[in-house]
């Protein structure tokens, strides 16, 4: 049994790698993220407030969006997607108000990026977002209202619960498995190591 140890951690750890793969590729044949391109709002639809229409930034230029912060709101859930995202494609963020007021610069290097900001008072918050990369990009943002009281976040049959959360923990099990993996190769080298040794 001890002589077979690494290979029935590394069987284990190739077991979930397949089985992550699988639930993966079940979540996003069940999404409709294979076909072809894909936005967020559409795949977590009802999730949010407010969805800008797609927006063409050039390299070097900037678009402005905004989202009114009325009463009542307290804080802003606020996400942004690069559709057609390349490796080298990076944005700029900056948030302000009408009277131009910093509430915060954020550089994005990645197809999507979620933030979430407190409301201190009613305004309406201008998202600058400049395209500093090389190549033209297709901007969506996204914006929710006090997510921390959304009953579309705390809702079990949610997009959030049934998509995201799935392919999150596909993910780590992913990662867990190659670190399984890998482990128990070691173990195998180690173990034929210490044979080889004793018939010396």
């Amino acid at each position: 049994m001890m002589k077979k140890r690494g290979v029935y951690i590394s069987i284990g750890g190739v077991a979930m790698v397949i089985i992550s793969f699988a639930v993966a590729v079940s979540i996003i044949q069940d999404s409709g993220m294979d076909q072809g391109e894909f936005s967020l709002p559409d795949v977590l639809e009802g999730m949010f407030d407010e969805v800008s229409d797609r927006t063409q930034v050039m390299p070097g230029e900037s678009e402005s969006f905004s989202f009114d912060a009325s009463v009542g709101t307290t804080s802003l859930l606020w996400g942004m997607q690069m559709l057609d995202y390349q490796g080298d494609d990076s944005v700029h963020v900056s948030i302000t108000n009408i009277y131009g007021d910093d509430f915060g610069q954020f550089d994005v290097s990645q197809p999507a990026f979620f933030e979430t900001m407190t409301i201190t008072k009613s305004d309406i918050y201008n998202f600058n977002v400049e395209n500093t990369g090389n190549s033209q990009v297709t901007i969506i943002m996204m914006f929710t209202k006090n997510p921390n009281d959304s009953d579309t976040f705390a809702n079990p049959n949610s997009p959030m619960s049934t998509t995201l959360l799935p392919l999150a923990v596909s993910g780590t099990l992913l990662i867990v498995g190659i670190i399984v993996s890998a482990v128990g190769v070691i173990i195998m080298i180690f173990d034929y190591k210490k044979r080889r040794s004793e018939f010396i």
